[in-house]
């Protein structure tokens, strides 16, 4: 695996120079990814994660249909920044285009990212036309493999420009190729970008998460790693590298360190939810606590490996739990302090970063969060015929909250609970217009519950989403044969609509089905109570609980307001053990405590 070289003296200080004279970016720390090999996986598929984080962003499955112009050349296509909304211009569009659901697309072809930002003068490249969101996109429309894609990525943004800060993207296809991929702009010299590209070896598993990853890489294995030849000399036109004495070839040259230096919140907020993926999947027990100081910023020093062997094969449920991660057991875990109130949610309130009497604080970013637009795990099977060989589990919302359903990758139309434009297309996300028909704001009202009783709630929540997944994953698995047969007699027309049915009506069963779940949960957990079926209850069929505080929470109360909640004659208060308080208050002490 390429791993950082020890810098030399001349190169930190380059970089220190970078980061003291401001030079660096500081990205939204949005959207995390896991790329999984055919050999790291039970069923010799690859998976792609993908947490699409950002509190501006909808939820929706877009879909690009196939076509093919009937003009030459073909009509121009209109550009719009994914991020920013801006108009970006118009390109060519291409002959014949595929189709593209999500983020795959019916050759079985998977593009994610996540955004790092690194040195901010790279990102201002006037009359660029190419943002990384259209990037995606275009590239799906235009691509049948993980090489094609890379090839036509670096071919738009050198002919078109790059509109975007630093981007680290995830490729795939159906032939077991993982890529990781990273990129980032001239600025305003040369039209386009550089980048350096790596497939992962069979076997291994990576992450990235809003920190460049890549550093040394080799020049001499195009099979493995592919990048653009200036990527060192922009290094040095810009004035942030210089040839070592000892590598007069730049050899060791490292991508990341020169491009996105780590500092604290690069490693805190960005890098750590890696670590927190890694750790999890590791066979070497010692990793966690090798780069504990590291993911919390004390040891920018110390990288991680860029891909590591999980300690056994990885099945669709362990990618689903790493992406729910909120840094449980770890040093870094944020469900116990006084910030996670009375109910112990992994959660806080934006802004990541916050002032208190002239110092700056943080909250922990982890890898689930609430302001993730959509997620989905990609399953690429490398034994089915292309138009069916990915399947998209997609869900909008929270990764640790939102159910997600199947999409096959050649589907020509997706459930209407799902659909929508995006800002790519030049489409406001409607966020102010609370629309029970669509997925996103259902599933929006279950995580916000499940966030304001999370102690109880979440382990249902937790229950459901499995339940959920195993039974499309057995449905899947039955329509995958007959989907194959009719594809192996050439009724591939046919298999398509079959899939296309399929998707649409998961999509629209899931809809309704956590509708269901979001009025279940509320009527359990409504005004602090825990209600519960009991059919021995003549009253309502019901146990309803008080559960009350904590031990932990009481004598925070009783520190912080002293003697302003305490009883003061202990005789006036009434024994109530076995007394029902569910109806009516405590009633007066006049009355003999007589409970209505």
């Amino acid at each position: 695996m390429y791993q950082r070289e020890q810098l030399s003296h001349h190169h930190q200080a380059i970089l220190l120079l970078v980061a003291s004279i401001a030079f660096l970016s500081i990205p939204a720390l949005a959207c995390t990814n896991l790329l999984v090999t055919p050999g790291a996986s039970e069923n010799g598929d690859v998976m792609i994660a993908y947490n699409a984080d950002s509190g501006n962003l909808m939820g929706s499955l877009y879909h690009y249909p196939a076509r093919k112009s009937n003009s030459s050349p073909p009509p121009a296509r209109k550009v719009w920044n994914w991020d920013t909304a801006a108009y970006l211009g118009e390109i060519p569009d291409a002959e014949q285009t595929y189709n593209v659901v999500g983020n795959t697309n019916e050759h079985g072809l998977v593009i994610a990212e996540t955004t790092f930002g690194g040195i901010s003068i790279l990102s201002d490249q006037p009359g660029a036309k190419i943002d990384y969101g259209s990037l995606i996109y275009i590239t799906l429309q235009r691509s049948e493999s993980a090489k094609e894609a890379i090839h036509n990525m670096h071919h738009l943004m050198d002919t078109y420009g790059y509109a975007s800060e630093g981007e680290s993207f995830s490729i795939a296809d159906r032939s077991g190729d993982v890529w990781i991929m990273e990129v980032i702009g001239r600025g305003k010299g040369k039209v386009g970008a550089v980048f350096v590209a790596l497939r992962i070896p069979d076997g291994y598993v990576a992450a990235h998460s809003n920190q460049a990853r890549i550093q040394t890489f080799p020049r001499d294995d195009p099979e493995n790693c592919v990048y653009s030849a200036d990527v060192v000399e922009l290094a040095k036109d810009i004035g942030v590298y210089t040839s070592p004495e000892d590598d007069p070839n730049d050899l060791n040259f490292s991508f990341s360190d020169v491009y996105d230096p780590v500092l604290f919140m690069g490693a805190r907020a960005s890098d750590a939810r890696t670590w927190a993926i890694f750790s999890a999947l590791t066979a070497d027990a010692s990793f966690q606590k090798t780069y504990e100081a590291y993911a919390m910023g004390k040891d920018p020093n110390n990288r991680m490996p860029l891909w590591i062997m999980p300690k056994a094969l990885m099945k669709m449920t362990d990618v689903m739990d790493v992406m729910s991660n909120h840094y449980e057991g770890t040093a870094m875990e944020f469900g116990q302090d006084v910030g996670a109130g009375l109910f112990g949610t992994p959660y806080r309130p934006r802004p990541l970063v916050w002032q208190y009497k002239g110092e700056s604080y943080h909250n922990e970013r982890a890898v689930a969060t609430q302001q993730t637009g959509w997620n989905f795990i990609a399953q690429i099977r490398l034994d089915k015929p292309p138009p069916i060989s990915s399947v998209l589990w997609f869900g909008v919302d929270d990764s640790s909250t939102a159910p997600r359903f199947p999409v096959y990758g050649g589907s020509t139309d997706v459930s209407q609970a799902y659909a929508g434009k995006g800002t790519q297309d030049g489409v406001p996300s409607p966020l102010l217009a609370f629309d029970l028909g669509k997925a996103f704001w259902v599933q929006n009202m279950v995580s916000n519950l499940a966030y304001s009783r999370w102690t109880a709630a979440y382990p249902l929540l937790r229950e459901k989403l499995r339940t959920v997944y195993n039974r499309f994953q057995k449905e899947i698995d039955l329509f995958d044969e007959q989907l194959c047969s009719l594809f192996e007699n050439g009724a591939d027309n046919e298999a398509l609509v079959m899939a296309t049915a399929f998707t649409v009506g998961a999509g629209d069963r899931l809809h309704k089905e956590w509708m269901e779940f979001y009025g279940n949960l509320f009527a359990r957990f409504r005004d602090f109570y825990v209600i519960e079926e009991d059919l021995s209850d003549p009253i309502c069929n019901c146990k309803v609980r008080e559960e009350g505080l904590t031990d932990d929470w009481k004598g925070r109360i009783v520190k912080e307001t002293g003697a302003h909640y305490k009883c003061e004659d202990d005789d006036s208060v009434p024994d109530l053990s076995g007394v029902n308080q569910l109806r009516g208050g405590l009633g007066r002490p006049s009355l003999k405590f007589q409970f209505v």
